[in-house]
């Protein structure tokens, strides 16, 4: 009897100490996974921190940075005006500035009979034929020197062209250009109206020309100009 009840607290012993040394394993286990867990929880919570950092140094980086100056084309230069006495003397370029042909002729030596004014003249200049109220149109190049009224010539509309020369436009009805105005070649300065000195001659343009004070036939610079 006594035997028996000593084996059974020897193998209550031996299992009691197999329990405990399980339920050790079991806790030890559980421990390291709870570890485990916390290290991995821990490292996704600090990613994105890690991350909002990295960025938010690289924004801090970018902002001191100075921003790149943009570059600029230049504006392209004019180059300047080149003239060729030749080109300019022949007609070359140059703009027939009424609808009509050439009425009367430059002759500063001969004198002419003026009907209107009953009396003999010389003619410096030509007169150009065409209809009341269309457009007279700049010959050549040049900056307006001046703008008149006149009892005997209407409205007159003076250019200083590019080659040199003064050229006067006589017979105009109202001007629509101005003093000191840029015109450039087929540009409208007026509007045809009639010469009250040339009254015989119907609607013409008088278009006369001066170098350094002296009359200049202006037929050279007309013989090939365009056309409207």
């Amino acid at each position: 009897m006594a035997k028996g009840l000593g084996r059974m607290r020897a193998a209550w012993a031996g299992a009691r100490e197999k329990l405990l040394e399980h339920a050790y394993l079991v806790t030890l286990g559980a421990a390291v996974a709870v570890i485990a867990a916390t290290a991995m929880y821990t490292s996704r919570v600090r990613a994105p921190e890690e991350a909002g950092v990295q960025a938010a140094a690289q924004a801090e980086e970018l902002r001191e940075t100075a921003s790149p100056t943009p570059e600029t084309t230049p504006l392209p230069t004019i180059a300047p005006l080149e003239l060729h006495t030749d080109a300019i003397m022949l007609g070359g370029g140059t703009v027939w500035p009424v609808s009509g042909e050439i009425l009367r002729g430059h002759d500063p030596q001969t004198p002419v009979l003026w009907a209107a004014l009953s009396c003999l003249q010389a003619h410096a200049g030509v007169d150009v034929a065409g209809e009341a109220g269309e457009d007279v149109l700049a010959v050549m190049d040049g900056v307006v020197s001046g703008v008149t009224m006149d009892a005997l010539w209407g409205w007159s509309v003076q250019v200083e062209q590019t080659d040199g020369t003064l050229a006067t436009y006589a017979g105009l009805s109202c001007a629509g250009v101005t003093q000191g105005q840029s015109v450039t070649r087929g540009a409208v300065l007026g509007v045809l109206g009639e010469i009250p000195c040339e009254a015989e001659l119907g609607a013409h343009l008088h278009y006369a020309l001066m170098r350094d004070g002296a009359h200049q036939d202006p037929a050279p610079l007309l013989d090939r100009a365009s056309r409207r």
